[in-house]
């Protein structure tokens, strides 16, 4: 992958930015950073605080697989996030875990926020046009009241800063999105199992609806989350919030 990097000292979104320069024609490889963000988001509408310190990135992609396999993406580039975070710092490795469905963990607090925004393409059926991955790294600050603890590299004695940790993270993305196109999720599966929070334990899932309890035994072959229940039951959940159970 030949990355083409756009730094902004201020901007709305990153991922906005991306998509603005998308829907113009550009190729994919497109990588925007910024300082700070304006109106940054996350999952769900959710707004993301953009403060200066910390890793504020969108990647334009257009795979060349179906929709239904780029939803998969999204654990790689947790996966890549983990990666990124292990060779900046190896004594953690143990400490750092992949969240369902695409958040990175450091000692069970949350590190990182990774939103996929997509375009169909309508000449394509079954295939996308775009698709962009933000991702947003707490390096040097975090939110002090959210719903799922938070940390930042730099509580944990890493001293990064945007311009250090990039390259490793577009390293790690260049290898695993390569081999995704090749091989599928399968790889992609494999090594996020290795390092998954929660796997074979008991969590909460809350859906919009509902609050479902039960172990998370397994990610099936497009990403879901098996649920186990009491009576031996299983279901797939393909979204929701996962919480251990305290």
């Amino acid at each position: 992958m030949q990355w083409r990097i756009a730094g902004f000292a201020e901007i709305d979104s990153t991922n906005e930015e991306v998509r603005r320069q998308a829907e113009a024609g550009a190729a994919e490889g497109l990588v925007v950073t910024a300082q700070r963000q304006s109106a940054g988001r996350g999952r769900r509408g959710r707004a993301w605080e953009s403060p200066e310190g910390n890793l504020f990135v969108s990647l334009l992609l257009r795979p060349q697989r179906a929709a239904m396999e780029a939803a998969t993406l999204s654990f790689m580039v947790s996966l890549c996030v983990a990666e990124a975070v292990l060779a900046a710092g190896p004594a953690l490795a143990g400490h750092v875990t992949c969240k369902w469905p695409n958040d990175v963990l450091l000692d069970g607090a949350k590190l990182s926020g990774i939103l996929l925004e997509s375009r169909a393409a309508q000449n394509r059926p079954g295939h996308l046009e775009h698709l962009i991955v933000g991702i947003g790294i707490n390096l040097l600050w975090h939110p002090p009241d959210t719903p799922y603890p938070a940390t930042n590299l730099a509580a944990h004695g890493l001293a990064e800063t945007p311009e250090s940790f990039l390259p490793r993270l577009l390293e790690r993305f260049g290898f695993w999105y390569d081999l995704w196109q090749r091989e599928g999720f399968a790889p992609v599966r494999q090594a996020w199992l290795g390092i998954a929070q929660g796997i074979g334990q008991p969590v909460v899932v809350r859906l919009a609806q509902e609050e479902l309890q039960g172990r998370f035994v397994a990610l099936d072959d497009g990403g879901a989350l098996i649920l186990e229940f009491a009576d031996g039951a299983r279901r797939a959940i393909t979204a929701g919030d996962v919480f251990p159970v305290r």
